[in-house]
């Protein structure tokens, strides 16, 4: 559903109110709930509305945290297309019996989503991989954070991931990405990893 225009007597004042007070952060937090529930009533999304109060939290106007729905809207209407991807390393330095598959690699509206599963499971407090990528006009991608849980039934459990990766400029063709597990502090390219060579 696309959101409909906002409502310039309740959305505005609410926004200008947060935006005006002496302490922004706290002010937005006492407004969110009320304010969640238009937007959501409005078509938005969660994460549109999280955006939108990052931006009314930090140096953001009202004008650039509206800027910013109607951005996220555009994005998330965006339909994701799969691209073509090859497996050139297996090794993501899991713990011994356990297996990394990569289920998908889309491009969508807010970047490059790569997801995959675990079997069996990793323990429920199992941490994030190291992910990072490159492309081949030299520009290197850190701090891609992500998902992981579990999923599945009981007998049929597994760990589901994924991250998202931005999306390159258009002169790139090629898009390597490295994870692993390793605890070990070294570079993701100098050691062990599970690498995708994604076409673009």
């Amino acid at each position: 559903m696309s959101p409909a225009p906002e409502d310039p007597e309740s959305l505005h004042d609410s926004l200008r109110l947060a935006a005006r007070a002496e302490d922004r952060a706290k002010a937005a937090e006492a407004l969110r709930p009320a304010f969640e529930e238009r937007l959501r009533d409005l078509g938005y999304s969660p994460l549109s509305i999280a955006h939108a109060f990052s931006t009314l939290k930090g140096p953001g106007t009202v004008e650039e945290a509206l800027a910013e729905l109607r951005e996220n809207a555009r994005l998330e209407r965006i339909v994701p297309t799969a691209l073509d991807f090859e497996v050139v390393a297996t090794d993501p330095e899991l713990p011994a019996g356990h297996a990394l598959t990569v289920t998908g690699v889309e491009r969508g509206g807010r970047g490059i989503r790569v997801t995959y599963e675990i079997r069996p499971p990793l323990p429920s407090r199992r941490r994030l991989p190291s992910v990072e990528a490159r492309d081949d006009c030299d520009n290197t991608y850190r701090g891609l954070g992500g998902s992981i849980g579990l999923a599945g039934s009981l007998q049929r459990t597994m760990t589901l991931g994924s991250f998202e990766v931005p999306v390159p400029p258009p002169d790139a063709a090629l898009l390597r990405v490295r994870m692993s597990w390793s605890a070990r502090a070294r570079s993701l390219w100098d050691g062990p990893a599970y690498e995708l060579r994604v076409t673009l």
